[in-house]
């Protein structure tokens, strides 16, 4: 039977590597530095979120804002405890080493919140990250005191080194001890920024599109700024065929006027089953401009091509100047890669989108 020292409930926070022997055994020193962690805090927390904020960074588009640092350490803190470390006496390696079993079962950070987080999110209300990172850590923080999740019981060797009379935990068994502590700690920040991310890139598809406003998109798809400005210009604004080459610089000039001032705002996303699939609302008053302008244009009489390019042409520089608009309506599309793959086509729910926001002739 295993010899067993003294439990301990724990939280995550920082922890004090190394400390003064007085004559103690080095799994006391353990248990004291665990008691440490709940109530100081440590740069082994930091570390640990640091290395959660790389990761998700990457996945994102969207960056972990600075702000959230502080209050997602208070969450790690919170989650660790929620935790019951167990530590047994120490095993002498060498004069100076020893190892320190401490047993506990990690809590699960996304099978303690998965529930109350998706009911969080399906009635999000902003899509400001900072703030809705906050509210979730808030709402999740007393669930990890009321109903946490445990995975099933495993054994963390910490080793623990003497120089003189004082002690120390190495660095690497330390970071995998906090590590093991808590299982998916980043899922709470995940799926709030899954959300807002996607928002983002939906209002970034639409900027670019009409708006020619790149940056953001270029990020959300891996482009540069100049390949994005090239997307939005492929194809969008060749003019009519037979359009006189003395107006098309004129005719391009006035559809981008036009187009830069459609109208919609884009709702907060809803995910769907599986991966990359989401539902969201798309409010718009529809841009009547583009529409108006060829009505105009075609009950005009011309003798000449060259007339009939300049009829064209005054008529959107007429409409680009003072556009007109429709009535406001909301449309509910489905963004995934098969819908945005199928965008251009007609009869495609973003295709009817982008002709419900600019009318077409």
């Amino acid at each position: 039977m295993r010899k067993k020292g003294f439990l301990i409930p724990c939280l995550f926070a920082l922890a004090v590597l190394t400390g003064c022997s007085n004559g103690d055994t080095a799994d006391k020193y353990v248990g004291e530095q665990i008691t440490s962690m709940k109530e100081k805090g440590s740069d082994s927390f930091t570390t640990l979120l640091d290395e959660g904020i790389a990761k998700s960074n990457e996945a994102f588009t969207l960056q972990f804002p600075e702000e959230l640092k502080e209050p997602y350490q208070k969450f790690l803190k919170d989650s660790f405890n929620a935790v019951t470390f167990e530590v047994s006496s120490a095993k002498k390696k060498s004069d100076d080493t020893f190892s320190v079993l401490v047993t506990y079962t990690p809590i699960n950070i996304q099978r303690t919140t998965d529930a109350s987080n998706s009911e969080f999110l399906s009635t999000l209300e902003t899509t400001d990250l900072t703030a809705a990172v906050t509210s979730i850590l808030e709402n999740d923080a007393g669930l990890l005191t009321d109903t946490p999740v445990h995975d099933n019981e495993i054994i963390s060797t910490l080793d623990v080194a003497k120089k003189g009379d004082k002690y120390s935990i190495t660095e690497d068994s330390l970071k995998k001890f906090v590590e093991q502590a808590i299982v998916n700690y980043m899922e709470p920040y995940n799926q709030v920024c899954d959300i807002i991310d996607t928002y983002d890139f939906i209002n970034a598809y639409l900027n670019a599109s009409f708006k020619g406003d790149v940056a953001q998109f270029a990020l959300h798809t891996d482009r540069t700024e100049e390949e994005a400005y090239a997307w939005y210009e492929e194809d969008v604004f060749d003019p009519p065929a037979d359009l006189s080459e003395a107006y098309v610089d004129r005719y391009k000039a006035a559809l981008k006027t036009i187009m830069s001032q459609c109208q919609y705002t884009v709702g907060i996303p809803v995910k769907e089953a599986g991966g990359f699939s989401y539902t969201v609302d798309v409010t718009t008053t529809p841009n009547n401009s583009f529409a108006d302008a060829y009505h105009e244009f075609e009950n005009g009489t011309y003798y000449s091509l060259d007339e009939a390019s300049a009829g064209l042409v005054q008529a959107m520089e007429k409409y680009a100047a003072a556009p007109t608009f429709g009535e406001e309506t909301t449309q509910n599309v489905t963004i995934n890669s098969s819908s945005l793959l199928s965008a251009n086509q007609e009869n495609s729910e973003l295709y009817t989108l982008a002709t419900t926001i600019l009318m077409m002739p």
